[in-house]
């Protein structure tokens, strides 16, 4: 099984400009922005919604870890907020280091959130996942996810 230990300051600060890189990435890759300012507006993003780190209200980022042998093996950032519809969580980043992928292991965190999020009274959790990524698509549909809206593109030429 997996346990969520709450993110260090050494763990964000190595988490951090690898997260920063990789969004700016799969929006390159998503045709959403150009490469030549993928990387500015990624920091500027991630500087809005984790303006003190991780001791930003309402945010939670925690490292992923196997239980019994204690290592690392992901990490995930979500924030919490109120609604009309009571309380929602809203799944950041969720990522499954890709030596540990296809164990099980993203599945587990799914469930040890739905467990932290009901003692949270959180009602609903949601996330945005790129339509390109096929491996996260499967598993948030296998874990009860329904797509809610859908974005679609044309590039004419």
């Amino acid at each position: 099984m997996v346990k969520f230990e709450k993110m260090s300051e050494t763990a964000y600060a190595a988490y951090l400009p690898e997260a920063i890189k990789e969004y700016a990435e799969e929006k390159i890759k998503a045709g959403t922005w150009a490469e030549v300012e993928a990387v500015d507006r990624s920091t500027a993003e991630y500087g809005q919604l984790l303006p003190d780190g991780i001791q930003t209200k309402q945010h939670y980022l925690f490292s992923i870890l196997d239980d019994a042998e204690q290592t690392p093996v992901g990490m995930i950032w979500f924030q919490v907020s109120e609604s009309t519809h009571g309380r929602t969580a809203f799944i950041f980043d969720f990522k499954i280091e890709a030596g540990h992928q296809g164990k099980g292991y993203g599945r587990q965190a799914i469930e040890r959130l739905e467990q932290i999020a009901r003692r949270m009274n959180i009602k609903k959790i949601k996330l945005h996942v790129f339509a390109h990524n096929a491996r996260a698509i499967h598993l948030y549909e296998t874990t009860g996810f329904i797509t809610t809206d859908l974005h679609m593109t044309k590039t004419l030429n």
